[in-house]
Order: C-alpha cells, then sequence, then structure tokens
C-alpha cells in the first residue's frame, strides 16, 4: 500500500460513514464480483481501484497529496542547493587579502552539521521529547477546544453542526494514532533532501572556486597553548575516516604549521612577512576541506534520506489494517453475494464456491459479551451476535444495571477475541458508559477490538436500531478517540 492509497482509504471510509449501507453493499459486490477470497490487502486495493475508475469525479486527493509532497521535496531541494552554494561561496571568499580561515569552515559545514545530526538521531531514538510532553499536551487540548469553534465561526455553523465538528475532530485524532509511525518518516524524508541538496550544493560550490580560482587557506588561535601540533591533531583525527582512500585528505604538520595567521601581524607566523613561506602549501587544504563537507555532511544526510525512504515503504507495506472501520468494511467485502433463485424451467443452479459456505465464526474465535442496562441476556441474542461478529460467546455478562458491580475484565476477557457490548440504542452514551468503556480499554489493550452493537429489544425479539441512534453512539463514542472501537446497529435475522 502506497501513501497515496492509505489517504484515499481514509476519504473513502469517511465518505461511506454516512452512507446507506443497503447501497454500500450492492456498489461493492458490483465493483468486487469476482475478487471475492483475495488476501485482505489485496482486496482492499482491488477495491481502491475499483472505486477511482467508478466514480472518477469523487476527489480522491491520495494521488494529489502525493503530488503536493513531491513539489515540497522538490523545492526544498531547490532551496538547499542555493543556500549551500550560497553559504560555500560566503565561506570560501577570497580576494587577495585575508586568507580564508579553516576553522570558519569546519565550524558552518561540519560542526553545525554533526550538532544537529546528533539531536536528530535523539529525537527519534532517545525519549528527550517527553520533557515538552506537558505543555505539547496543553498545546492539543487548547487546539482541540479551538478548532471546532474556529471551523464552525468560518462556515457560520452553530450547534449541531458545531458538535458535528468536534466529532470529526476527535475521529480525525482517532484515526491519525493508527499511522502515527508513518509520519515521522515522511517528515525525515523532506527535511533529509534539504540537507542533502544544501551538501551538494556546498560542494558544487567549493570545487567551482578551487578548480576555477586560487584560493588561500590559513587558521588562527588567540589560546597560547593551542599549538600547531595540538591542531593538527584535531585535523587528523577528523580525517581519521577517509584518509585510508584519499590520503591527500589528511593534512600533514607540515601543512598545518605553514598555514598559521597572525590577523595582528597580517602575515603568516611562519614566515615573518605577508608572503607565505610556502606558497605552494597555503591552498593544500582544499582536499581535506572537500572531504570533510562530503563525509560528515552529505554521506549522513544520504544514509538518512534512503532510511526514511526504506521505513515509510516499510510501514505503508505493513500496516496492520485491523481497526474497527477498516474490519467493517473487510466483513462488507467478504460477505456472500446473495444468490438469486432460478427462474421457471430453468435448471437449478450449482452451489457457489466455498467462500459462499463459509462458517459464520472461525474456529477457535470467541468474544467476550456485555449487556449494557436494561439488555435482557437470551439466546435468539447471543446468536444475532455470534451471526454479526463471526465469534461465538465464550460468556454473558452485566454491566450499568442496579446489581451491576465492578468487574475484573482483564480476567473475563483473558482468551476472548474481541469484547462486544449490546445496548439500546435510544439510550443515549453518558458518563458511566464511557467510564466502562475505559476500564474495557485498559484490560483489552491497546488493539483488541471493541464493538457495540445498537439493538431494539422487544422480549427476546432483537431488531436494530435506528440510522439516526448509530449515528449519535458513533459521535458521541468519537470522543474517546479509539480507532478500535466501532459502533454498529445488530442485526437480529439471519
Amino acid at each position: 500500500m502506497t501513501l497515496a492509497d492509505l489517504i484515499d482509504l481514509e476519504v473513502q471510509l469517511a465518505r461511506d460513514r454516512e452512507a446507506d449501507r443497503t447501497a454500500l453493499q450492492a456498489r461493492d459486490r458490483a465493483l468486487l464480483a469476482n475478487e471475492r477470497g483475495a488476501p485482505p490487502r489485496a482486496l482492499i486495493q482491488r477495491w481502491l481501484d475499483g472505486l477511482r475508475a467508478l466514480e472518477p469525479r469523487q476527489p480522491h486527493p491520495g494521488r494529489a497529496v502525493e503530488g503536493a509532497l513531491r513539489a515540497l521535496r522538490a523545492g526544498l531541494s531547490l532551496l538547499g542547493l542555493v543556500l549551500g552554494w550560497g553559504a560555500a561561496t560566503a565561506l570560501l571568499r577570497y580576494s587577495g587579502g585575508e586568507p580564508v580561515n579553516v576553522w570558519d569552515f569546519l565550524l558552518a559545514f561540519v560542526g553545525v552539521q554533526i550538532v544537529l545530526f546528533v539531536l536528530l538521531l535523539a529525537s527519534f531514538f532517545l525519549p528527550l521529547l517527553a520533557l515538552g510532553a506537558p505543555l505539547w499536551g496543553l498545546f492539543r487540548a487548547a487546539v482541540g477546544a479551538v478548532y471546532p469553534r474556529l471551523a464552525a465561526r468560518a462556515t457560520g455553523w452553530t450547534g449541531g453542526r458545531l458538535a458535528e465538528w468536534q466529532a470529526l475532530w476527535h475521529r480525525l485524532r482517532s484515526r491519525r494514532s493508527l499511522y502515527h509511525r508513518v509520519e515521522p518518516w515522511v517528515l525525515l524524508g523532506l527535511t533529509q533532501s534539504f540537507g542533502v541538496a544544501f551538501n551538494i550544493g556546498a560542494l558544487l560550490g567549493c570545487l567551482r572556486l578551487i578548480v576555477f580560482s586560487d584560493i588561500a587557506f590559513s587558521w588562527s588561535t588567540t589560546v597560547l597553548r593551542f599549538d600547531a601540533a595540538r591542531f593538527h591533531g584535531i585535523v587528523h583525527a577528523l580525517a581519521a575516516p577517509f584518509r585510508w582512500v584519499w590520503p591527500d585528505a589528511d593534512p600533514s604538520q607540515a601543512l598545518v604549521e605553514a598555514t598559521r595567521y597572525s590577523r595582528l601581524e597580517g602575515a603568516y607566523v611562519l614566515s615573518g612577512s605577508r608572503r607565505a613561506a610556502h606558497p605552494e602549501m597555503v591552498g593544500g587544504w582544499w582536499p581535506f576541506l572537500l572531504a570533510s563537507l562530503a563525509f560528515y555532511g552529505f554521506l549522513p544526510r544520504c544514509l538518512t534520506l534512503l532510511l526514511a525512504s526504506s521505513c515509510r515503504r516499510s510501514l505503508l507495506a505493513r500496516l496492520p489494517l485491523d481497526d474497527a472501520e477498516t474490519s467493517r468494511l473487510l466483513r462488507r467485502l467478504e460477505q456472500p453475494e446473495a444468490q438469486a433463485g432460478p427462474s421457471p424451467g430453468e435448471a437449478p443452479r450449482p452451489p457457489p464456491p466455498a467462500r459462499v459456505a463459509r462458517a459464520p465464526a472461525p474456529a477457535g474465535a470467541r468474544c467476550l459479551l456485555v449487556l449494557w442496562r436494561d439488555v435482557p441476556p437470551g439466546k435468539e441474542l447471543e446468536a444475532a451476535v455470534a451471526r454479526q461478529t463471526r465469534c461465538s460467546v465464550s460468556s454473558v455478562r452485566a454491566a450499568g444495571g442496579r446489581d451491576y458491580q465492578d468487574e475484573d475484565w482483564t480476567r473475563m476477557a483473558d482468551g476472548a477475541g474481541p469484547v462486544v457490548l449490546v445496548a439500546e440504542g435510544w439510550e443515549a452514551p453518558d458518563k458511566a458508559l464511557f467510564r466502562l468503556l475505559s476500564s474495557l480499554r485498559s484490560a483489552l489493550g491497546p488493539r483488541r477490538h471493541l464493538l457495540v452493537l445498537l439493538a431494539r429489544m422487544d422480549g427476546s425479539t432483537v431488531r436494530p436500531s435506528p440510522e439516526d441512534e448509530v449515528r449519535l453512539w458513533d459521535e458521541e463514542l468519537a470522543r474517546l478517540e479509539d480507532p478500535y472501537l466501532g459502533v454498529e446497529p445488530l442485526r437480529g435475522e439471519p
């Protein structure tokens, strides 16, 4: 799956959320008439391709977003080339007066880049960002409170529309949590594209000045104890990684001594006059400076860019696609198509492939059934839950009623698959329900499915809640920002 496919999937899930379920089922059956039985990932890919072809006028922004990212990457690369070229031209500017200071070059192109690269690695592999977590949490809370009101004011919507914006905000945040590991690698790829281009521009700028002009280099210091031997030790250590490839890139002791400069005297120290004692040596720093720029600037950025691209592709290819909404989509795509009976005079049709004769529940799949408040237990209810979830009910527990006491949900859900909570849709969710769902999520862990099925109970008869009640519950429970929490009507009929 590519980034464009992922974006189109999210957009289509949001678009289908308010659509009629019967119409969705008919559309998807027409799209995948001969595709059922494929692996889930391939099924979703073919479904997306079919929708793009079937509804070309509908917005499918995935490719547009990828195109925008490519344009942004190209713009950052162009900016990096210009800035790198300009920085090299400025640092190596020599008009015959004072020679170019080696310290300035090393500080700008080696020291600063090493510091930035270490900070980059620390932000990915060390918990340094946790130091700002309280402030970040306050910032997110402020944005979450202000965003719906700003959006509603910009569109002139209030009341119910404001509630819709709030539900959308919570839903977007819950969906974002599914892909939070992909986002940093996308951003890292963009920043490292700039870094690579900056170093390429700097290398090209240096080569232009070195090849087409003569440059005199020098180094100087006010610290009396920092002599040529100590400075040679520093540059010799910096040249260690590449001197075996390019021996000339390791400055010699004689080069270091010959290019020490005194700004007070306006001359090289060794010569005692304005002219260098060894004019043929004052330009000898360029192999070391170019190699340092390539090794400490260009190479780490290239490797990081390759790592970011590889990790992004790997994470997109291994997305679990097992959250509540995607699982609902897969159940719809994998449902057997209804078969019409034979017309008069027509021979009976042979049975369809094995996918239609599929068992209602995979072998060994079990779920814990929680009955909220006044939902009565019964065999018909358990059968309806088993048919819809394709999981056998392992145990039934009541919650929220008068006789309800806090349960050890961790122990009860142990060994079961999803947890299914059945509630009557006419009763809106309240604080007690939110506490129960939070307790269940804590017991189940972050990726176990928690399915809320809404029904209207008439004795032992189970009827699905109407769409407006399901929509209300869906919008209210979106405040939990839990992508593995689903809300569906409970279909009582076989």
